[in-house]
Order: structure tokens, then C-alpha cells, then sequence
């Protein structure tokens, strides 16, 4: 049975005095005449008293200032809390999930640590709840396998990422967050405005659940003036009918990469249709370029990297992971197919003819 497999590379106590009155060791014979002259002694030792009384020094007595406070010894000082240990699961041991993976565990030094699952679902999950009696320990999960893993350690905080379709799995709680997958959208808008300015009306398809991502790409793409066209579907073959049809109302698609509804077959047969009918394509991956799309956006690892770590250095040692469910990205890798732009009469613009690419 594999478990894990390693990749190589005070206070103090103080009195507060109000205002003490001076001290009556001086007083002391005058109470003496008055205690002996009640009782009816001789006038005598009522004089030698008093006199001895007057021979007594005065005693100039400070009262001690209100706020003035007792010195005692000081309380050690307290121990600050050790560094969290920060354990990283990934699902596997690919590009995808490993360039993430190695990037926080970079930036983390030796507080972290990688594992990459390699059994089955149960055998994840069984070797993942080991987890659950380390103390001052954060979880990092990459990919959807190791974040259902994690899903486990309910006493441990988590922060996921390279998941797609975290609302199919019920990943959320007050303990376990996310990094959004995708870059940043209205980066993404903005470059594409640059490209194409005479571009009003971009559609975009996906499965269901996708609500805070689509009305954040609404907001965005208004931003850039452009209008964003959305269709949910449950299938790829819905996903298919969906594409074509709405191809009337736009001159440009944006394409996710929902899984469940977009299978390799339908990726090929929609990209053909937008390049014989001259649509504008913005795709999540650049080896899509070949398949005709005008631009990849895609996420830059370090940026994910930088964002599960402000989520863990967020949460401290609270209970709880603090801010939104998912924390979407600032930054985009982006490259430019020349060959598309060509055809369809889109010039590149001088900043950008560095992102300019010949797939």
C-alpha cells in the first residue's frame, strides 16, 4: 500500500497608594499626655511628656504619588509561537500540480514539505488522516484528488487550489479555502480589448456552479466594453448546441476548462467551427493555439503560489481560513497565435507582439 511518496528534489503584582498621611511616631507622646490626663495623673509627667514630645525631630513625610507602583520582579517574557509546519498534497506527480507544489514549498523553506498521493481515493484518504495528530500543521492540497483527500482532516486548516470544480465536491468550510484555478479575468479582458477593439459581444459556456465566477467575468468584461453571453449546460453534447447556436450574437468565445462538459472531442469540433466561421477564441492552454485559438490565458504558478501563502499566513493560528471562499488570481500568462491574428485581421499591438507566438 503507498501512503505518500517524497519527490526528490502579567502581570505583575503592583499597589496603588492614594495620599498616606504622615507618619505619627511624633504624635505619639502628645497621645500619651492626652490618655494620662484623662485618667488624672499628675501635671507633672504631663509637662515632662509633652516636652519630650516637642524634643522629637519633625518628621517631613512625601506621600507617595497615586500612580506610583510597587517594583516587583519582572515576568520571563513569553515564548513567541513556532512557525507553522506546512504539509503539501499533490494529486499527482505531473507538471500541473508538481511547478505549484515546488513553488510554495520554495517559497516556505523548511517549514514545507511534499507529498504526492499515489493510491486510490481510499487509499488517499487513509493515508492522509495520519495528518490529523500533527500539531501546529497547515494543509496545502493541489489538484481535485488531493483536496477530496484532504477533506478529511477536519481539524486542520486548508487551502486548495488547481481545482476547477470545487462546488461538486463540497471542499468549502470556515477551515478549508481556496485558490481560484484560473487567471486573472480582468486582466484577461483587458488584453483582449487591446487586441480587438471593434469586439462588442463574447460568449462563454460552462457546467453548473460557476455563478460567482461568471458574474465577477460580467463585471469585468462591462469594464472593458464588452458583453458577456453565458450559457450553463450539463453535458458536452449540450455544451456543443449551445456553441454553435450562439454563435449569431457573438464575434468571440471565451473558453473554461469545465471538464464535465467539455470533453476532447467536443474541444476539436467547436474549434474547427470558430475557425471556419472567424471567431475569436480566447483558450486556457497554449498547445489549444494549434487548434486555431487567437490567444492563451493561462495562470502564472508563482502568483498561486503567492496566494495559498497569504491565505496560510492569514489564518495564523486561528480556527478559521479568513476572507472569501476563493481568492482569485492577479496575474495571466498570455501568448498570441500570429497565425490566427493574421486571418482574422487582428493586429497586434506593439506591447504585446512580445506575447506574439507561431504555434
Amino acid at each position: 500500500m503507498v501512503a505518500f511518496s517524497t519527490p526528490k528534489e502579567n502581570p505583575r503584582h503592583t499597589s496603588k497608594y492614594g495620599k498616606i498621611r504622615p507618619p505619627i511616631w511624633g504624635n505619639i507622646p502628645l497621645l500619651i499626655c492626652q490618655v494620662f490626663a484623662m485618667r488624672g495623673r499628675s501635671l507633672s509627667i504631663l509637662v515632662f511628656l509633652v516636652l519630650h514630645g516637642c524634643a522629637q525631630p519633625p518628621q517631613d513625610a512625601k506621600p507617595m504619588p497615586a500612580n506610583e507602583q510597587v517594583a516587583t520582579s519582572a515576568s520571563p517574557p513569553r515564548k513567541a509561537p513556532s512557525p507553522m509546519q506546512v504539509v503539501i498534497l499533490a494529486s499527482e506527480d505531473i507538471p500541473a500540480y508538481s511547478t505549484v507544489a515546488n513553488a510554495i514549498a520554495r517559497q516556505l523553506g523548511k517549514r514545507a514539505s511534499i507529498h504526492y498521493l499515489t493510491g486510490s481515493q481510499l487509499e488517499n484518504i487513509k493515508a492522509v488522516a495520519k495528518l490529523k495528530n500533527e500539531e501546529n500543521t497547515q494543509i496545502v492540497s493541489v489538484g481535485l484528488n488531493a483536496s477530496i483527500a484532504a477533506k478529511s482532516l477536519g481539524n486542520k486548516q486548508v487551502i486548495f487550489c488547481q481545482v476547477y470544480n470545487h462546488q461538486d465536491y463540497g471542499l468549502l468550510t470556515p477551515r478549508r479555502k481556496g485558490v481560484s484555478m484560473l487567471p486573472s479575468i480582468p486582466k484577461t479582458f483587458s488584453a483582449w480589448r487591446s487586441l480587438s477593439p471593434s469586439v462588442t459581444d463574447i460568449g462563454v459556456i460552462s457546467g453548473p456552479g460557476f455563478d460567482d465566477v461568471i458574474q465577477t467575468a460580467r463585471i469585468s468584461a462591462k469594464s472593458h466594453g464588452f458583453r458577456l453571453h453565458h450559457k450553463t449546460v450539463n453535458s458536452d453534447k449540450e455544451y456543443q448546441y449551445a456553441y454553435k447556436n450562439m454563435s449569431k450574437m457573438v464575434q468571440a468565445y471565451w473558453l473554461l476548462p469545465d471538464n464535465r462538459v467539455l470533453s476532447e472531442h467536443i474541444l476539436r469540433d467547436v474549434m474547427t467551427f470558430s475557425v471556419r466561421n472567424s471567431k475569436q477564441v480566447a483558450v486556457f492552454s497554449d498547445e489549444l493555439l494549434k487548434l486555431g485559438g487567437l490567444f492563451s490565458v493561462s495562470s502564472d504558478y508563482h502568483d498561486i503560489a503567492n496566494q495559498v501563502i497569504e491565505r496560510l499566513e492569514q489564518a495564523g493560528v486561528t480556527d478559521i481560513v479568513p476572507g472569501p471562499d476563493i481568492a482569485y488570481l492577479d496575474k495571466l500568462k498570455l501568448r498570441i497565435n500570429v497565425v490566427m491574428a493574421k486571418n482574422l485581421g487582428v493586429e497586434i499591438p506593439e506591447p504585446f507582439r512580445k506575447f506574439a507566438h507561431a504555434p
